[in-house]
């Protein structure tokens, strides 16, 4: 009985120590506020502190579900801004978003998309989060009228059986190279904008019909992206 006792005892503390060594391996991955460096060095501090500001769910944590499937989020609704002349609750146009390629050793991402006219593949990005929650992070170029800009787009949701629940979607502008013409948002303005019925489901395709034509809001006559 003892040695049964003692042979009890060895594999429950060979258990608990690999527990550890899981926990700290996770905790590794990430620093103090629960983000990589990579993304820490991405992305600037008062941009991310900005995005907080406005609502939108920073999941953290180097334990990440897989999300790698096609979902689509509709109504998709402004939440918030930091722009002047941007109207809460205006109904963008519906938004498919795709992870593929999700490595959680070194919590990177592949990630395309559509949303009204504009869209983009294959843009590498970082996740992160714990359980069923998740955080990603992308930086996209975009080109409009031959001038372009680096935007980052997080995207943050609850993973379930059905699609990504609470899915919340930032847009916020980190280069605009000068913005000459004035097509882009200024630097450090963005938006927020989610799934308004709460659940962004699993869908099959990221095409759409031609009836998603798109939105973009309009201040002063200038289209802002």
């Amino acid at each position: 009985m003892k040695n049964l006792i003692k042979a009890f005892l060895i594999v429950l503390l060979a258990s608990g120590i690999m527990l550890v060594g899981c926990k700290k391996e996770e905790e590794s991955k990430v620093e103090d506020n629960g983000l990589t460096k990579a993304i820490n060095d991405f992305i600037p501090e008062n941009i991310l502190n900005e995005m907080k500001t406005l609502g939108i769910p920073i999941n953290t944590g180097g334990s990440p579900p897989s999300i790698e499937n096609i979902y689509y989020a509709s109504p998709f609704i402004l939440k918030a801004s930091n722009r002047d002349g941007d109207i809460i609750g205006y109904a963008f146009s519906s938004y498919k978003v795709k992870f593929y390629e999700q490595n959680n050793d070194d919590l990177e991402i592949k990630v395309d998309y559509v949303n009204g006219p504009e869209s983009g593949t294959g843009i590498g990005g970082f996740v992160v989060g714990n359980d069923n929650y998740f955080t990603v992070f992308s930086g996209i170029t975009s080109t409009m009228n031959n001038e372009e800009a680096t935007l980052i787009h997080v995207i943050s949701g609850k993973l379930t059986t059905d699609g990504i629940e609470n899915l919340h979607f930032a847009n916020f502008m980190l280069d605009n190279h000068g913005n000459p013409n004035g097509t882009w948002l200024e630097e450090g303005e963005g938006r927020i904008i989610y799934d308004s019925d709460g659940m962004s489901e699993i869908v099959n395709s990221l095409k759409f019909g031609t009836s998603n034509t798109g939105s973009i809001i309009t201040v002063s006559g200038v289209e802002k992206r």
